[in-house]
């Protein structure tokens, strides 16, 4: 099969040649695997490994987000990063500031400064889809994937307000939550409309869940940001595309919920956290849902051996890609604690089982 039919074959729950393969990273891995590997782009890294999805979105010519004088970097909605280093060669993009720590009255949010539409360059994507065509295509991470409560609420808000003000300022988490629809809206019906149809997946990644249960109650969650995912949800499959939905942690309370949301794929399967277990979920939501992820990363991936990484894989698929409606991953970024040797032991491992 080629890339895109055999994801779409999976999607549908018949089983494919071999299951579809996922890939991601964070670039410290992206740069070791290039030099151990002998190859020269992430193009090159995604044909080696045989992965069979790529990645497009529009091009960001809005006014500049880092400033090299400082490090310090800035998103889309205005939240400044800067670089901390958690070992001598990796490290993560930490909050320096919740710009909207101290707002209380949705009119303040009129002072606030939103993205706009004229900062994104959407004429590119037509060349993207056509580069890719033999495979199938999703919204690449960041601004083209958004998030809703995560990123922006919680990163504008600091989280613990967010929270609060979910529950004790309703007025004010609501309105935010139009403000961010009044650009998400426009802004995914022109990335997807200017792909000309050709984006088989749009992915909103929002984390719901912690290592033991969800950060919410489900009875909260429909309440405060259901809505906002369906109105997202809604423009992509306008647009022919599945909704692929990320959340780390514990959620399978909430995965009735993101099924009536219209979530076509839910990633990653974190298998460490509680009720998270996939044969399980597989038996009770795999008529309904098609999984992706699913292969440990807080244990096996950087701790086992590469037999041990093979053996793992080869039972995730005998749980979950039997009858297809699964795809292969790590459960988050490959993370740079994790051996070259067992990243390419999984991929071989889900491309001979059978």
């Amino acid at each position: 099969m080629k890339h895109r039919q055999r994801v779409l074959t999976a999607l549908n729950h018949e089983r494919p040649d071999r299951v579809p393969l996922f890939y991601r990273d964070v670039p410290e891995v992206e740069a070791r695997l290039l030099k151990d590997l002998n190859l020269n782009s992430r193009d090159d890294l995604l044909t080696y490994l045989d992965i069979d999805f790529r990645w497009v979105g529009p091009e960001y010519i809005g006014p500049p987000l880092d400033d090299t004088t400082t490090g310090i970097r800035k998103d889309i909605w205005g939240v400044e990063y800067k670089y901390v280093n958690f070992s001598d060669e990796a490290g993560y993009w930490e909050i320096q500031n919740n710009p909207l720590a101290n707002c209380t009255d949705p009119v303040q949010l009129d002072d606030y400064t939103w993205p706009q539409m004229e900062w994104f360059e959407f004429s590119t994507l037509p060349t993207q889809v056509a580069k890719y065509d033999d495979y199938a295509i999703m919204t690449l991470p960041s601004f083209s994937s958004p998030s809703l409560l995560q990123s922006p609420i919680q990163s504008l808000l600091g989280d613990e307000k967010a929270f609060m003000d979910m529950v004790l300022n309703p007025e004010l988490f609501e309105a935010l939550v139009q403000r961010i629809l009044k650009f998400q809206i426009p802004f995914i019906d022109k990335m997807l409309g200017s792909a000309n149809g050709r984006i088989d997946f749009f992915r909103i990644g929002d984390d719901f869940g912690t290592q033991r249960n969800l950060l919410m109650s489900p009875d909260q969650w429909k309440t405060s940001i259901q809505p906002g995912l369906k109105a997202m949800a809604d423009v992509a499959k306008q647009h022919g595309a599945y909704y692929y939905h990320h959340s780390c942690g514990a959620v399978r309370k909430l995965i009735p919920g993101l099924i009536e949301t219209g979530v076509d794929v839910l990633d990653p399967i974190q298998v460490k956290a509680a009720e998270m277990v996939p044969a399980e979920l597989k038996a009770e939501f795999g008529d309904k849902l098609c999984f992706s992820g699913g292969v440990d990363e807080q244990d096996l991936l950087p701790n086992g051996t590469t037999a041990q990484v093979a053996r793992g894989v080869n039972e995730l698929l005998d749980d979950m890609a039997f009858n297809g409606g699964f795809f292969l991953g790590p459960t988050h970024n490959f993370q740079d604690d994790i051996p070259t040797d067992n990243i390419l032991a999984m991929y071989e491992a889900a491309k001979n089982w059978s």
